[in-house]
């Protein structure tokens, strides 16, 4: 793959695969670019002229997956067999988080918290998704409202599912899943009352 004459987009997705790779197995304290440009097959000057630095790099990595992971996201919401039950959407969205979370062929898990503030894109990406999910649930609601209804689901499937990836001998998928959605889908209920009023 190195000597292969690939366009820069080409170079770049090629580099961002091994970059995966390396914080995976190494986290990113511990990679430098050396270890990506040698699991790329590539001089570190060429890694270089594709990302400024390690930050730049893991902050590339991490827009690129949320990104995937939002789109993803948005397509297991938007299932024409859910629109008409919410707590069916709220379970599907929360499915996809926990399958994320448990998924062991990913060699570079961006479902953990992270202290890169990379993350926090990441976070804001799926917390879009969400919001936008309410805001079609609820049309009337008013803003901010279902930003913060997203930030209580996220946060909840967040923790737990953490907790839960790293009990294997706790509860299973099914399990957890019926535990998380009860949780958000009872706190939801209970939401009526505090939420502002339209217009």
């Amino acid at each position: 793959m190195a000597n292969a004459r690939l366009s820069r987009e080409e170079r770049r997705s090629h580099i961002l695969a091994a970059a995966s790779n390396v914080f995976g197995r190494l986290g990113f304290e511990s990679a430098r670019m050396d270890d990506v440009a040698k699991e790329a097959g590539i001089a570190k000057g060429l890694l270089y002229k594709h990302f400024a630095s390690k930050d730049a790099l893991f902050r590339a990595l991490v827009d690129r997956q949320g990104n995937s992971y939002a789109a993803d996201l948005r397509s297991a919401l938007a299932d024409p067999g859910l629109s008409a039950d919410p707590s069916e959407v709220l379970r599907a969205g929360l499915a996809f988080w926990l399958r994320m979370v448990n998924d062991k062929e990913a060699s570079f898990n961006l479902t953990d918290p992270g202290v890169h503030d990379a993350y926090e894109g990441l976070r804001e990406s799926l917390r879009s998704v969400i919001a936008d999910a309410v805001r079609a649930a609820e049309p009337d609601v008013p803003e901010p409202f279902p930003r913060y209804v997203a930030a209580l689901i996220q946060g909840a499937a967040e923790n737990l599912g953490l907790v839960w990836r790293d009990d294997p001998a706790g509860v299973g998928e099914e399990d957890a899943l019926a535990m998380l959605t009860a949780f958000c889908w009872g706190g939801l209920s209970q939401l009526g009352a505090s939420r502002p009023p339209a217009g």
